[in-house]
Parts: structure tokens; sequence; C-alpha cells
């Protein structure tokens, strides 16, 4: 009888033991989201006060623990490559400018992460205020729908994502982590036109599996997509030159903010003088005089000091 006793309190103190890490990673997962409520409140303060900042918002990552999330955090982020993400260092810092000075239990928290759980957490805050700001009325819904790996994506890509990560749901996170900007401008403006269409031939699988061999990373269409969209009689052949345009402009964009300059006027400024130094590389090719580029500008001035003479 004591022996029995004995066993059945040694599988029990095993199973008590086994079952610690599960809720330690749930108390952690349920920190996050406390975390991520008293951001919302404070972004909205009407919502706060109706009542419907409550309840769980990551239930299907609760078992996963916060080293899990942040790995799957960081699959997203990686492939956006934020400019913004401060050093390890530097992450206190965030986060108390994040949620205030008021609670310091929560910082003490904060302090004990490890450094990639530090990141999963400040993504997942600040993403909130971006939802709470721009869709105050849907704000807890869509955090719930976004789920961890979507909320990453509005805090890496920019609250225009989070709309349609909602619709269209884990396949539009999945071409993010897979080719990041160049393929969702590509899944959204063109894809998601025609997604009936490409289902229907089989295309749309293909593209979701493997995103880059439709558009490259300077966001140009390739001849392998105008091959298959054609299969599902869709003409793709106009939009490859509006494709190197836009890569041209990424890639000028991409420049630009690497040199820590930015600005839509300096970005167009930019562009402009690329377009003129391919003009005159273009008429050097063709042996014609550079000079030829000037020729409108100069028809405009004569056309000027006319109307003056006249006048």
């Amino acid at each position: 009888m004591i022996r029995n006793r004995t066993i059945a309190r040694a599988a029990l103190l095993a199973v008590a033991i086994l079952a610690l890490p599960q809720a330690a990673s749930a108390n952690k997962v349920g920190w996050l989201e406390d975390v991520v409520h008293r951001v919302v409140k404070a972004s909205d303060p009407e919502l706060a006060r109706s009542g419907r900042v409550s309840g769980r918002l990551f239930e299907e990552s609760a078992e996963q623990g916060l080293s899990s999330l942040a790995r799957r955090s960081d699959a997203i982020a990686l492939a956006g490559k934020p400019a913004d993400e401060v050093a390890d260092a530097a992450l206190d810092l965030r986060f108390n400018r994040m949620v205030g000075q008021a609670d310091p239990e929560l910082s003490r928290t904060f302090r004990a992460l490890a450094p990639a759980e530090k990141r999963l957490v400040l993504r997942m805050g600040e993403a909130a205020e971006r939802i709470s700001r721009r869709f105050p009325d849907r704000a807890p819904e869509m955090i719930r729908k976004l789920g961890v790996e979507g909320m990453t994506a509005v805090r890496v890509y920019g609250d225009d994502v989070a709309e349609v990560i909602v619709r269209e749901g884990p396949e539009a996170v999945n071409v993010l982590r897979k080719s990041g900007r160049s393929g969702w401008e590509f899944y959204v403006g063109t894809v998601l036109r025609h997604k009936r269409k490409l289902a229907a031939a089989g295309v749309l699988g293909l593209f979701l599996a493997d995103p880059d061999r439709f558009v490259d990373s300077a966001g140009r269409i390739t001849e392998y997509a105008v091959a298959k969209f054609a299969e599902a009689g869709i003409d793709l052949a106009g939009a490859v030159g509006s494709g190197a345009a836009r890569g041209l402009e990424r890639s000028l964009a991409d420049r630009l903010g690497v040199l820590g300059l930015g600005g839509a006027v300096l970005k167009w400024t930019a562009l402009i003088a690329a377009g003129i130094v391919a003009a005159a590389a273009f008429l050097v090719i063709l042996g014609l005089p550079v000079r030829w580029l000037t020729l409108p500008f100069r028809m405009v001035g004569r056309g000027l000091r006319a109307t003056v003479r006249s006048s």
C-alpha cells in the first residue's frame, strides 16, 4: 500500500513538472495580451470605455509560448527588413515609451524576456497602435484575426496590409513571408483582381507556392508570369513595362532609404534624373547628339520669346 502511494505521488509530481513549461508559456502569452490591451486602450480612450477591449487576442497561439511566437514573427520581419527596429540595448526604452511608466511591474517583466521575445512584444504593441488609430471601430476584432504573423506584417509593412490579410487569411501572410513587398504589390494589384480565373486554371496555387517566379525582387513581372497568366486567359504583356518602371522606382527608394534620405519629392526627382541619364545613354548608343534631349525646352523657350516680341 505504501509503495503504491509512493508511486502515485511520484507520477503526480512528474505530471506537475511537465506542465510547468506550458503554464509558464501560457502566462507569458497572457502577459503579452495584457500589454496589447493596454496599448489599444491608450490609443483610443473611447474604445477603452466601450468595454470591447477584453478577452483573448492570440488564443490560437497560447500553447506555443512566447519564444516560438517570436521565431514566427522574425520570419515575417526578416523578409521586410524593417529599418527602424532598434538594437537590443534600446528595447527597454522603446517599451517604456510605448506603455508609459504607470506600471513598473510591466517593465520588470519585459526586462526579464529574451531579446527575440522583446522584439515580438514591441511589434505587437506598435502594430496594435496603428490598427487602433486607423480602424478604431474594428481594432480588437482585427487584431484577433490578424494573429501574431499578421500583426508583424502590419508593423513591418504598414497598416495598409491589414485589411487584405484579414480578408484573405494566411495565404496573404505567406506572400509577404516569401517575397516581401514586391510580391505583395503584384498579389494585391494583379493576382487578387483575377483570383477566380487563376484558381480555376491552377495558376493561383503556383503563385502562392513560389511568388518569386512571377515577380522579381525589383517588382518586375517575369516572362514565366506572362506565360502562366496567358494560360488563364489574362494578358500581362502590357504590364511588363510598368513593372520595370515600378522596379526602378523601388530600387531608387531603397537606395535613398539606405542613405537616410526620403520624401516623395526627392524620390521623384531622383527618378526623373535617372530617366534623363538613361535617355542620354540611349542617344549615345544610337550615335545621336545628346543635345536633342533639350529640344523640347528650346522649342518652348523660342515660343515664349516670340510671344514677348509680338506683344
